[in-house]
């Protein structure tokens, strides 16, 4: 189920396999080996694979018929986060809280009129 859902989102999305092994950092023959069900893939390049294609993990293993519930935009946010190592991930954090900060007072003015 795996590989067949691989390949429709990877042609979905629009993209070669040349393309999702760069943006994955593996090789195309890695890849490849993914799409055509010749290689099982650890946990955390399935998470990757998962963020990349927007996909919930239990979708791409067939247990749900549901790609998520995400909005386009989030999905593809996530995907980059999940791609990120632990230092960019931490940024990416940090800058979330200040930006939550300057929003949150805001919305709390709202909330009080």
């Amino acid at each position: 189920m795996i590989a067949l859902r691989l390949r429709q989102l990877r042609e979905e999305k629009g993209v070669n396999q040349v393309d999702v092994a760069q943006h994955l950092n593996i090789s195309r023959v890695t890849y490849s080996q993914y799409e055509t069900g010749k290689r099982q893939m650890n946990y955390e390049t399935l998470d990757m694979m998962a963020g990349y294609y927007c996909a919930s993990v239990d979708y791409l293993l067939g247990r749900k018929d549901e790609r998520g519930a995400l909005r386009p935009g989030e999905a593809v946010l996530l995907g980059n986060y999940a791609l990120l190592d632990d230092r960019g991930r931490m940024s990416v954090n940090a800058l979330l809280e200040h930006e939550l900060s300057l929003v949150q007072p805001q919305e709390n003015k709202r909330e009080a009129m």
